[in-house]
């Protein structure tokens, strides 16, 4: 529609006058929309594209020239062009005067290269951006798939090393912790499949959890779990807490001294705060071979993942206790 408008006519004329349609009119933007497609699906993708900056160069510059001269081509073999001061019929002799440059077409021709290689540009753009998109997502996409599969063997180790406490003890609760323990497996595999769970169920998972540990724990480990706020309706990412409780247990549980883990989670409607603290003690019931270092790495790298800008992680190491204070924006 564009040559439509920028077509010259009278001063007087209305939107589109009739004078506009001639012969010269439809074949001059006949070239200008073929240029439009040529430049967009063939000369930028095959010469831009890959670099033939010159070819592309000496053909642009060919085309400037063929678009300058047409009306002086055309009045060559048609012998009349329509003026809109008044329609003029050239009927003298044909004779080819040397090609000089329209100024009306060569700003077209300006205007349709200018226009379609900036479309092309913008869209090669985009879809590069896109490109780039995907990639990052799935790249993101596997490392998280990579780190929930480092959850799975390092939390299984760690609690069959509960249970084999507990068997080692000749404890009545063995057959008890097992049977949590195929809960808790259970959730996990189910669950951690998933970027997202009802915060409800990372509960229920959480207590479970708790409650094998104090089968395994003597009189001196005092866990408490207060839970501030509903639950309902919210998500968080699965086993994203675990961690932390699993440290809490490896480092801050003794059969000599008193062992407080207090665990909070308070919710809210706009974030989740959870924190954990425990003593620190020289003597441990974890056996030493499980302070693997993954799993709080690993929940540092997924909160940078899935709550990028979103999380504050706060370590308090002292001499006698570690405090972890995570707030979560949803």
């Amino acid at each position: 529609m564009l040559p439509i408008f920028f077509f010259p006519r009278p001063i007087d004329a209305s939107v589109i006058p009739e004078q506009t349609f001639t012969l010269f009119f439809f074949l001059s933007n006949f070239f200008y929309i073929s240029f439009f497609y040529l430049n967009t699906n063939l000369l930028i993708p095959k010469l831009l594209a890959k670099n033939e900056i010159a070819i592309y160069t000496v053909i642009i510059i060919l085309l400037f020239i063929f678009f300058g001269t047409f009306p002086r081509i055309y009045h060559y073999f048609f012998g009349e062009i329509q003026r809109f001061s008044s329609t003029v019929r050239l009927n003298r002799p044909r004779t080819f005067r040397p090609p000089i440059l329209s100024p009306g077409s060569s700003l077209i021709f300006l205007l349709v290269f200018t226009f379609s290689t900036g479309i092309k540009v913008i869209n090669q753009w985009l879809q590069s951006e896109r490109r780039s998109k995907q990639i990052e997502n799935e790249k993101l996409s596997a490392e998280l798939s990579f780190l929930k599969a480092q959850i799975n063997p390092h939390f299984l180790f760690n609690t069959l090393n509960n249970i084999y406490s507990l068997a080692a003890d000749k404890s009545e609760q063995t057959a008890s912790a097992v049977m949590k323990l195929s809960s808790i497996m259970r959730y996990v595999l189910t669950e951690v499949k998933n970027d997202r769970v009802p915060l409800e169920n990372e509960i229920h998972f959480i207590t479970d959890y708790l409650e094998l540990q104090k089968m395994r724990t003597t009189t001196k480990t005092c866990i408490g779990f207060t839970i501030s706020g509903d639950p309902a309706g919210k998500q968080i990412s699965p086993l994203l807490f675990l961690p932390f409780i699993e440290n809490a247990f490896k480092y801050g549980v003794s059969t000599r001294e008193i062992s407080p883990i207090p665990i909070l989670l308070e919710i809210n409607d706009k974030n989740i705060y959870f924190k954990v603290t425990n003593n620190k003690h020289h003597f441990s019931l974890s056996n030493p071979v499980e302070n693997t270092g993954i799993g709080i790495n690993n929940t540092r790298r997924r909160l940078d993942l899935l709550y990028p800008n979103r999380y504050k992680l706060d370590i308090e190491d002292k001499t006698t206790t570690y405090t972890v204070n995570l707030n979560i924006i949803l």
